[in-house]
């Protein structure tokens, strides 16, 4: 039997999604565009403890940054943060390699995901004009309404609204129905899967993500704030034969195997097969989108048309700044078609570039020493940052550090990769003899 529907009714802009950046959409939006309606088919997570707790960590860098200060939460959110000035690579023969996040030492802020939710649930809830209403599952879209059919425990409703921002997620439920209007996605999960193991590092800065590269393997770890731990996760292919989730699936095999990858942790973990038999194996979903906008009526932010990679933490930053610049072109146009317009332009070409980015820097962080084909390439490329420290700014840098476009950022990254290369040809490994003033003066650099 058909579920009966209730008559429909009126919202003013409907954000689906109450994850991290539909909370901030909604802040952005009531302040200057009216009455926000935030749907959410989970329950509120500020009173519930399920799955809990996981102690899974994201990363605040400038974009993250400026939004907070934006919507007056730096503070607040500050508060939560512990400041990290690089990642320390623990490789198999025992020595280490510092990667600082800057050449002038500014950090980045991690923080747990949970309390950043929560804050900003809270936040979005006292900001007059948000209402957040959780336990709404999405049954229907109507974009040309639009208006979106959701049920709860009361019964099935139609809401109708202004505009509708999909903020729901890699599943969302609002590009499933662009989707259906001609919209083209591409939907995967990354070949790798991950499981958190959280434990004590005795002798690491706390300051510092460490992370530990076996090849085939990779185990991260972020110092948490609420404790006296560091919460780690260890990445492996998903499929395929060892090391692999699918080769270990018993707790007692994933022992052994992340024994076998990184013995010099494994003392440092009491319990490693309790948490492996009880810690969720998740994967991560990959997405991109050639329509972000719906007309003048809707448009996806974060996850729901830019999943991505984590492994340069620009994810969450990322769909912030979705959030911060649509808001900017509606100031600057008064015009949602055209602001709607313009924010689709603007934002694929950036969303694809740092999905780009961020899974190729798994693969720098995995890789042992001598396993790269391209390792005198990067030694030339480390020394002409040096050399030209305003004309080459590391990759990492522009990410985290500015607000320089992902697209542009990765376009000056395959420029300064087409000089290397080129250096690397013109004269081998005789590239390291070159001295300062002959590669300043180098036909490649003038």
């Amino acid at each position: 039997m058909t579920p009966r529907v209730a008559a429909s009714q009126s919202r003013g802009i409907v954000v689906v999604g109450a994850g991290l950046v539909g909370p901030v959409a909604a802040m952005y939006l009531a302040r200057r565009h009216g009455p926000v309606t935030v749907l959410e088919q989970r329950p509120d997570p500020r009173g519930t403890s399920t799955r809990a707790d996981r102690s899974l960590t994201v990363i605040l860098s400038a974009r993250g940054w400026r939004v907070m200060e934006d919507l007056g939460l730096a503070e607040r959110v500050r508060g939560l943060c512990l400041p990290l000035k690089g990642r320390m690579g623990h490789l198999p023969d025992g020595s280490t390699d510092f990667t600082p996040y800057s050449r002038d030492g500014s950090p980045i802020w991690a923080v747990e995901r949970r309390r950043l939710q929560h804050l900003l649930l809270d936040a979005a809830a006292a900001t007059p004009g948000v209402e957040l209403r959780f336990g709404q599952r999405v049954h229907a879209i109507d974009l040309d309404g639009p208006r979106v059919t959701v049920g709860d425990d009361s019964g099935t409703h139609r809401l109708s609204c202004t505009r509708l921002l999909g903020c729901d997620g890699a599943r969302s439920a609002v590009r499933a129905a662009m989707v259906r209007r001609g919209a083209r996605e591409r939907v995967g999960t990354l070949e790798l899967a991950y499981q958190e193991i959280n434990l004590p590092l005795p002798g690491c800065d706390p300051e510092i993500m460490h992370y530990w590269p076996a090849g085939d393997a990779l185990f991260g770890a972020f110092p948490m704030l609420s404790a006296d731990l560091f919460a780690g996760s260890v990445f492996l292919r998903r499929e395929g034969p060892a090391p692999s989730f699918a080769a270990a699936s018993s707790p007692e095999d994933r022992a052994r195997q992340f024994h076998d990858l990184f013995p010099q942790l494994t003392a440092h973990i009491t319990d490693l097969r309790d948490q492996l038999a009880v810690k969720p194996v998740s994967t991560v979903s990959l997405v991109r989108c050639d329509t972000w906008v719906h007309g003048e009526r809707a448009a996806l932010l974060g996850d729901a048309c830019h999943a991505m990679a984590p492994f340069m933490g620009q994810g969450m930053n990322c769909g912030f700044e979705d959030a911060r610049t649509l808001v900017r072109l509606l100031d600057e146009t008064g015009d949602w078609g055209a602001a709607l317009a313009r924010y689709q332009d603007v934002r694929r070409a950036d969303g694809d570039s740092i999905a780009d980015i961020s899974h190729e820097h798994y693969r720098t962080m995995s890789r042992l020493p001598g396993q790269s084909e391209t390792e005198l390439e990067s030694a030339v490329i480390r020394r002409l940052q040096d050399l030209f420290p305003g004309r080459f700014v590391p990759l990492y840098e522009r990410c985290a550090f500015s607000e320089q476009s992902y697209a542009s950022a990765w376009a000056d990254e395959q420029a300064l990769r087409r000089v290397a290369r080129a250096l690397t040809r013109s004269h081998g490994t005789a590239v390291r003899d070159l001295t300062d003033d002959q590669l300043r003066r180098h036909r490649l650099l003038v």
